[in-house]
């Protein structure tokens, strides 16, 4: 077998019963996981991924977040289901009536009203989702919707090893009503990934809960048309080296619409990689991040990496790309505040811009704010590479779309009512320009052959660590291993003992389980299976995820992170004029909290004292320490106590 190394504001819903949606509250967004591979990723059932970590647990973060943005073209019609078409010949502001077709005052030169519009599932400019679970906050006051928090807990990013459990298959509408299609079914489900997680998501409410279907601290400044889509998101990763550096994405677009075609799609994904190390020292770590773009047949990927590699904390370079059925490419970068607006799609009155819809314009490959976008994909021909000039905090928006009303290449992109497709989008991570071409072009031909692994014999394979078994004074460790290595160890140590602490316990490679006994039940133990290819100078050693274990606490198996000593997260974000910053500390003890600036000058100091554990909120106005307002732009929040950081990206806007 050929080997390819594959790197990869308050909100306030419209209620059929009066209930408060408080800020901050996250009910039913579910994050997920994939830590099979080299890197760890969290994936969302808001639309979004999150927080690349590479490698696994190495605590140098590549991207912030991650999410596709769908566009299209879409009749627009009255509550009453009836086509609607301009009464003028040449409507603008001031002169746009529309007439219901069929209506006495309709006439057969009238032009029907088309509207360009855009769901996104992730817009970190503004702090905008619109890609939803079933089960949210917007339909949690829908008395109509039955057993809602029963579903609720179902509802969530459903993950399977080798195909168990399978997710319920999705249907549009739903036979069963519920639309909870991520609850784990009994059996197995034929799918290419080791580890495979499922999520469903929708532009509108399938229980037609009323109101704007948006959620995020901008929502009151934002008007969501939905165009009507489910998406079943499905993402893949594997163990294998060689298959372990690249998380891929196959999303399914499903036309509810029984009577509307969706014309000119555009399919993107919005990434917003922020490298730095996890809880850095130099906050303003995202500032020094540039962009680039590497066009050409089995190439067509963008990238972000740190201009500097911090010094070599972070060299890796993280690359997206979009494998879809459409011949034309686009991409673009933006500093952080500029992203495009769409907040309004229907308007005419939408001056100084260009159109209502920025995000459409910019997803089928024109600009609409030359000041604001620029193109990442390289426009001249015979040009193949492009890299920003200059690091900044950075982030870009890669596009695919079909021929748009006669120019471009190849045919137009539709989807008809009823009907589905599939796209796949995926992220890899290189060492160098000249690795992520290579991985390109393995990735292409991958997914063309229908991401089938084949043969694994020889290929080397992190083991992927099962829940453990609890006995009395034992832990029993099952994993799981496409081959045999020379040998494994199972490794264990105190947790916050010194490295030099761990005992290991050498296994044939044939071995797929041990028990660990002889352990203190009021201890704390940390655990893992190590694969030992090749001993010599050859060596290939691949380790497991970590788990913290307690045979008192048998649930906290199940969280396959280690606690964090430190959590912080502010809202709203964008903020003005003021942000609540919540954090939490694990252990009691003197804790600083400071703001700093993009160039990393100490702005505000918000608290600097001995603190009990648990959770803490500090509002910041927006003012430096001389309480001088600060100018529009991003800042950091920065946590201590110890030997531990946390950091925190904010938007200031004015």
């Amino acid at each position: 077998m050929k080997r390819y190394l594959v790197i990869l504001a308050f909100l306030c819903c419209a209620v059929l019963l009066a209930k408060p949606v408080q800020e901050g509250d996250d009910r039913a967004m579910k994050i997920g996981s994939h830590k099979a591979g080299s890197f760890s990723l969290g994936v969302s059932n808001y639309g979004f991924c999150q927080d690349l970590f590479y490698p696994a647990g190495g605590g140098v973060k590549y991207l912030y977040k991650g999410a596709p943005w769908i566009s299209a073209k879409k009749y627009r019609r009255d509550e009453l289901g009836r086509q609607l078409y301009w009464m003028s010949a040449t409507p603008g502001l001031g002169n746009f009536e529309t007439v219901a077709y069929g209506s006495p005052d309709w006439q057969p030169w009238m032009r029907p009203v088309v509207d360009t519009l855009t769901t996104v599932g992730f817009d970190g400019d503004y702090d905008l989702y619109e890609l939803l679970p079933a089960y949210n906050p917007l339909s949690y006051a829908n008395t109509n919707i039955a057993n809602f928090n029963y579903y609720n807990a179902q509802d969530m990013v459903l993950k399977s090893i080798l195909g168990n459990p399978p997710p319920r298959p999705f249907s549009y509408p739903d036979p069963l009503g519920n639309y909870c299609f991520s609850s784990p079914q009994p059996g197995f489900f034929h799918t290419p990934g080791f580890e495979t997680n499922s999520a469903y998501f929708y532009d509108f409410c399938p229980f037609g809960t009323p109101g704007d279907r948006d959620f995020g601290v901008s929502r009151s400044l934002n008007t969501h048309v939905p165009l009507g889509v489910a998406v079943h998101r499905e993402s893949y990763a594997w163990n294998l080296l060689g298959y372990d550096r690249l998380v891929i994405f196959k999303n399914t677009i499903y036309n509810t619409s029984t009577v509307d075609t969706l014309f000119d799609l555009a399919l993107a994904e919005y990434v917003d990689s922020d490298v730095m190390e996890d809880g850095s020292d130099q906050p303003w770590g995202a500032a020094d991040d540039v962009s680039g773009y590497y066009k050409g047949p089995g190439y067509e990927f963008a990238y972000t990496r740190d201009a500097d590699g911090d010094d070599g904390v972070a060299p890796g370079w993280l690359a997206h790309k979009i494998i879809a059925p459409a011949d034309n490419r686009c991409a673009w970068f933006w500093k952080a505040g500029d992203g495009p607006n769409d907040h309004n799609p229907l308007s005419f009155n939408y001056a100084p811009r260009l159109t209502a819809n920025e995000k459409y314009h910019l997803a089928t490959g024109r600009n609409p704010n030359f000041n604001n976008f620029e193109p990442l994909r390289p426009e001249e021909p015979d040009v193949h590479h492009y890299e920003q000039p200059d690091p900044k905090d950075t982030r870009f928006l890669n596009a695919v779309y079909g021929n748009q009303s006669g120019t471009g290449s190849g045919q137009p992109l539709h989807l008809a009512p009823g009907a589905s497709l599939s796209y796949y989008s995926v992220y890899f991570i290189g060492s160098s320009l000249e690795d992520l071409k290579q991985q390109s072009l393995a990735i292409e031909s991958f997914i063309e052959g229908g991401l089938q692994i084949g043969d694994t014999a020889g290929l080397a394979c992190i083991p992927y660590l099962f829940p453990l078994r609890y006995g009395l004074d034992s832990f029993t460790l099952f994993w799981h291993s496409y081959t045999d290595p020379d040998h494994f160890e199972v490794k264990y140590k105190v947790y916050d003992d010194s490295a030099s602490t761990w005992t290991s316990i050498s296994l044939p490679g044939s071995t797929r389980s041990y028990t660990l006994g002889g352990l203190d039940p009021d201890i704390w133990y940390q655990i893992k299976v190590a694969s030992i290819y090749n001993p010599g100078p050859d060596e290939v050693y691949l380790e497991s995820e970590t788990r913290l274990v307690n045979l008192n606490n048998p649930a906290a198996v199940e969280d396959e992170t280690l606690p964090p000593p430190l959590t912080l997260k502010s809202w709203p974000n964008p903020f003005n004029p003021e942000t609540s910053i919540a954090f939490e500390l694990r252990d009691a003890g003197r804790a600083k909290l400071a703001i700093y600036n993009a160039k990393g000058q100490k702005v505000r100091i918000l608290l600097d004292q001995e603190l009990p554990s648990g959770r803490q909120v500090r509002v910041w106005d927006g003012r430096d320490d001389w309480g001088r307002p600060c100018a529009s732009g991003v800042y950091f929040a920065r946590l201590s106590q110890g030997d531990h950081t946390q950091t925190r990206k904010m938007l200031l806007l004015k």
